[in-house]
């Protein structure tokens, strides 16, 4: 009977040792926001969470199945006025990573709340000059450095697969190139010269590629604009024998029909990737994949050949 016991005891003994040592292995692992972190063993796969759309699609092709990587913004919700719920928000403190562009209202109010999360803003030290446009992951060449940004974070909290995280933020870039390379060759003998987007998200893509931006309403797609407004872009869009405006997949198209249907002009869609509907969720759409879809759009609009 007291051998028994003394066994009881002892297996009561390790429980308690097991469950206190979990407990410890929780508590240090911190990570800050700007300080040089210690980096812990990883004993299974890294959580991070991508703010939107883009953001996830790159940190998907960066950590592949190292990581287990979800997405803030629900799938089908423009991103621009978006709030995360209290669930939200519970997600977020088990993770390790947050990603996220700079342009995200709250993340101002709640990044000093979480300590043990790197937030990581894949835009900082992008060089953009003046330019308050947030839409940097439209831009090929700019996309790039976000990217390597992000693979940047992900070896700071899981060295391990560094080398893993470099060669896949590596070959990612190398596709970034090529579709840079694809642009610039398919836009060069077109015969216009503007397009006319919903909002002004595409300002970095016109200055690289050439191309003038006359956009329906401002940087946030829900600003809306006067009848002045309306009376002055349907009289550009005469003026100057624009073909097509474009609408957006996650803004009600009512505007922009409107505008075209009373200019005379055809309507397409030319995707500012802030997110995917469920069905290109579900299907498995790329940001690779939508980009050339805008490219074949864009090119409807400046008639190349």
């Amino acid at each position: 009977m007291k051998k028994l016991l003394t066994v009881a005891i002892s297996v009561v003994v390790i429980a308690v040792i097991a469950v206190f040592g979990q407990q410890a292995n929780v508590t240090t692992k911190e990570y800050t926001r700007q300080e040089t972190m210690v980096p812990q063993p990883q004993t299974s796969k890294i959580k991070v969470i991508a703010s939107f759309y883009p953001l996830y699609e790159f940190t998907k092709n960066i950590a592949r199945d190292k990581a287990d990587v979800s997405v803030f913004t629900p799938v089908g919700v423009e991103p621009h006025d978006w709030e995360p719920s209290t669930q939200d928000l519970v997600a977020l403190e088990n993770s390790d990573v947050f990603v996220y562009n700079g342009m995200e209202s709250y993340v101002g109010k709640i990044i000093n709340q979480y300590p043990s999360v790197l937030f990581v803003e894949a835009s900082q030290g992008i060089n953009l000059g003046a330019n308050s446009d947030p839409h940097i992951w439209l831009d090929p060449v700019l996309a790039k450095d976000q990217v390597m940004m992000i693979k940047d974070s992900l070896i700071k909290v899981d060295p391990n697969n560094a080398q893993y995280y470099e060669d896949n933020a590596n070959a990612y870039s190398e596709q970034l190139d090529e579709l840079d390379n694809t642009i610039r060759a398919e836009l060069t003998n077109c015969k216009k010269d503007t397009i006319v987007p919903f909002h002004d998200a595409f300002s970095y893509f016109g200055s690289r590629y050439g191309i003038k931006i006359h956009a329906l309403s401002g940087i946030i797609p829900e600003s809306e604009p006067t009848a002045a407004d309306l009376k002055n872009l349907i009289d550009f869009v005469k003026q100057n024998q624009v073909k097509v405006i474009f609408a957006e997949e996650l803004v009600d198209p009512k505007l922009a029909q409107a505008l075209a249907d009373e200019a005379g002009v055809q309507i397409m869609t030319l995707s500012p990737l802030e997110g995917l509907s469920k069905d290109e969720m579900s299907s498995g759409k790329s940001y690779l994949n939508k980009m050339h879809d805008n490219l074949n759009n864009i090119k409807v609009a400046l008639e190349c050949t």
